[in-house]
């Protein structure tokens, strides 16, 4: 099956926002999955932002996910990993200013519309709190821009 960019899937570390680092997420994914990209990272999501707002790309956006397998989107979206547990902390104003532009430019590129931009624990079936309750708010939020 082939991999599409409908749908672009939000989600928290669930561990702390300002200490959480991409190499220690690369590494527990590596352990769950023995996953690997085509930019040699393990990290399931297609983009990770940390505390700091720093954005890195860990995969294609066309290489498939291990963020969101109900429904089938890790065939049909692009993963975008926070650092943080938002049902207890706030996004960063950094990570919320690297979000919005990240947002934008996959947005334009894949024509993606508003209502495509998910919560992980909106997609159907899924029985998580990520990406906590302060980050839903957020897209809540976002989506009415």
């Amino acid at each position: 099956m082939q991999k599409t960019c409908e749908y672009i899937i939000l989600h928290h570390t669930a561990t702390n926002r300002d200490t959480t680092t991409l190499r220690a997420v690369n590494e527990d994914h590596r352990k769950k999955w023995n996953l690997k990209s085509s930019r040699g990272y393990y990290c399931g999501y297609g983009y990770f932002i940390d505390g700091s707002g720093v954005i890195t790309k860990t995969r294609s956006d066309r290489d498939v996910g291990v963020h969101c397998p109900q429904e089938n989107m890790n065939y049909r979206s692009i993963g975008i990993a926070l650092t943080g547990n938002f049902e207890t902390q706030q996004l960063s104003d950094k990570q919320v200013e690297s979000l919005k532009a990240l947002l934008y430019v996959l947005r334009g590129i894949y024509k993606i519309p508003l209502k495509n931009i998910l919560g992980h624990n909106e997609v159907k079936g899924t029985k998580t709190a990520c990406p906590g309750l302060n980050f839903l708010k957020f897209i809540e939020k976002y989506k009415q821009v």
